[in-house]
This record gives C-alpha cells, structure tokens and sequence, in this order.
C-alpha cells in the first residue's frame, strides 16, 4: 500500500532530484575545498540535461532488436537516469592549471541549495498529506 502510494511519478522524481542536489552539494563542497590546489579538476554532477533528454526522446544510442528476449537499448525509463559526477578538464584559467572559479562556484552553491529546498518542501508535502489521510482516515 505504502509503495502505491509513494511509487508516483512525482514522489519518483523528486526523490532523484534530492539524490541529484545531495550529490551536487557534496562535489561543489569539494571544488571550494580545493580552490587553492594546484592542477585540481572542478566537478560537477549532470542529471537535469541527461533527464531532459530522456522525456524529449533524444536518446544518443537505438539498437534494433531482432528478438523479444535482446535487451531494449532505446527506451530507457527516467528512473534509469542517475546523477553523476563529471570533472571539467576543458577549460584551464590559472597559471597552477586550477580552473575551479570561487565565484562560480558560491553561485552554484546558492542554486544547488534552493534546489534541495523545494525538493524537500514538496516531499515533506506528499508525506504530510499521507500522514493526513492516515491518521484522520477519511474524517474531515
């Protein structure tokens, strides 16, 4: 029942966004970490353009299956997408080649934290609404 109930969609993909935003938090903390240090890499997490293209059916590799039993190359769901962490090794603006930006970088924090915010601000929503429905069964 539980699972009928939290196995929306929208809980779906909220909960992936969370995961995304955790993980972008996490890789931004990093790069400010290392500001300082010689020939560090920035990172940063893609998610949001790999899930666009994924409900825009822009799938980079179709594979034509010639049985029912071979894999479906082609359709993949939005629940397969997961966030992953990238290192920007194209572009190099320090002499000590350090290309993490601190002003990128805290504009990125501030994005990537209200991001998480109206993530959970939904989450806590659809759970309040839950509790509700549990707890008062019905009763107005």
């Amino acid at each position: 029942m539980f699972r009928e109930l939290t196995g929306t969609a929208t809980f779906n993909l909220l909960s992936q966004g969370l995961d995304a935003t955790a993980l972008r938090h996490k890789a931004i903390a990093n790069n400010i970490a290392n500001v300082n240090t010689p020939k560090f890499k920035r990172q940063i997490v893609a998610f949001e353009d790999e899930l666009a293209r994924v409900f825009d059916g822009k799938v980079d590799l179709v594979g034509k299956r010639l049985d029912d039993r071979h894999i479906p190359i082609d359709e993949i769901e939005y629940t397969d997408v997961r966030p992953a962490i990238i290192t920007d090794r194209a572009h190099i603006m320090r002499n000590d080649k350090n290309n993490v930006d601190i002003d990128v970088e805290m504009s990125d924090l501030a994005k990537n934290t209200m991001a998480y915010q109206i993530h959970a601000t939904r989450l806590s929503a659809m759970f309040a609404d839950i509790n509700d429905v549990i707890t008062r069964g019905g009763r107005s």
